[in-house]
């Protein structure tokens, strides 16, 4: 790295350290202001557990104003250059856009990658105590709510699917169990039982039946027995597996959520709303060096290089593209795109843009 790729990128880097810290504050005293204050006065909670409902609710702050950032910072740094008239000067010397604009496209892409190993490893465990903050220490709901858990339905490996009308997640112990195999969409084995408890040895059946269903409805009748206790180790589902409670898919990580997409797909439930909920995790963070990409041609023209267009430049190219990313994710969870195109489709839009500005631009 040359000392004219360390000059401009120190000037985008420091613009882009104070907008993600100034975009954070406005969007938490925003939100405090409307939600914040009214959690306050309504469940009469001290500061102490407010300010640490905040604490983590800060990564999803930082993420939502990357984005937003990386533009201003580009728009801000290379504007300055075009201002001062440093970038005719590298022109001049025979340096064109794009190696002028590398450095900056270099950071952003590592940041894209940043972004998304933060919300993998960060966001998600922070979702996940926010919410438990809420319900336990602001809205006082009773924790014994959560030890039980309703109509469960968890397949497993070699086509059994487990469905317990209760389970308690302490005990672990179900109740009301209904045990399927199905290969090629055929039931082949039922067990019916009052309850399933897991040991160290795996799941016992308690009081039930099975029976293997004839592959020909005029054949003969499958195999029947009842039951007092009978073990059950082909069932793979693990207590882990049904004491996962029901949560958002921003709470879960990529792989996660790609395993819980594949236990729907298994059981028929629809799967739309999560497969683009899978894509965003990886097509938002890229948005940071998309809008970066847009930003650079965009400031390289002296009549748009000052503070004032920029920041307007930076909120109006913000909104559109914000509101594409809505509109992608509304088509693409009511079926109107492929989940993939409705989770890229602001992304796409703005990779063209800005691929048609930085090749127009003068070099």
């Amino acid at each position: 790295m040359n000392i004219l790729d360390r000059y401009i990128l120190r000037k985008f880097l420091t613009a882009l350290a104070g907008t993600v810290i100034s975009f954070s504050l406005i969007v938490f005293v925003v939100d405090f202001i409307e939600r914040g204050w009214r959690l306050v006065q309504r469940y009469d909670i001290g500061f102490d557990v407010i300010t640490w409902y905040y604490v983590n609710y800060l990564p999803f702050y930082i993420i939502l104003a990357f984005p937003v950032a990386m533009l201003v910072s580009t728009l801000f740094s290379v504007g300055s250059l075009a201002k001062n008239k440093e970038l005719d000067v590298m022109k001049a010397s025979g340096i064109s856009l794009y190696r002028i604009s590398a450095p900056i496209l270099i950071a952003a892409f590592v940041f894209s990658v940043g972004v998304m190993i933060f919300a993998e490893f960060v966001l998600t465990g922070c979702e996940r105590r926010k919410d438990e903050i809420k319900s336990a220490l602001i809205q006082k709901r009773e924790s014994s709510s959560r030890l039980i858990r309703s109509d469960l339905r968890v397949p497993g490996k070699g086509g059994w699917i487990l469905l317990c009308r209760t389970y308690n997640i302490n005990t672990k112990v179900g109740n009301d169990v209904k045990i399927g195999k199905i290969v090629n969409n055929r039931n082949e084995k039922l067990y019916v039982a009052e309850k399933i408890v897991a040991t160290d040895s795996g799941w016992t059946l308690i009081n039930g039946s099975g029976q293997e269903l004839p592959s020909d409805p005029d054949g003969p009748p499958g195999h029947y027995i009842k039951f007092d206790t009978l073990w059950a180790p082909f069932l793979t589902q693990s207590p882990e597996m049904l004491a996962e409670l029901p949560v958002s898919p921003r709470q879960v990580s990529f792989f996660e959520l790609r395993r819980r997409i594949r236990q729907k797909l298994i059981l028929g439930e629809p799967v739309r709303k999560d497969q683009v909920e899978l894509f965003l995790k990886i097509t938002f963070p890229f948005a940071n060096f998309i809008l970066a990409l847009i930003g650079a041609p965009l400031a390289a023209n002296p009549r748009r290089s000052g503070p004032s267009v920029g920041f307007g430049l930076s909120i109006i190219i913000s909104f559109i593209f914000f509101v594409l990313i809505r509109t992608g994710q509304s088509l693409g969870n009511n079926g109107k795109l492929p989940p993939l195109l409705g989770a890229s489709l602001g992304d796409l839009v703005f990779l063209v843009i800005g691929l048609g500005l930085l090749v127009k631009a003068r070099k």
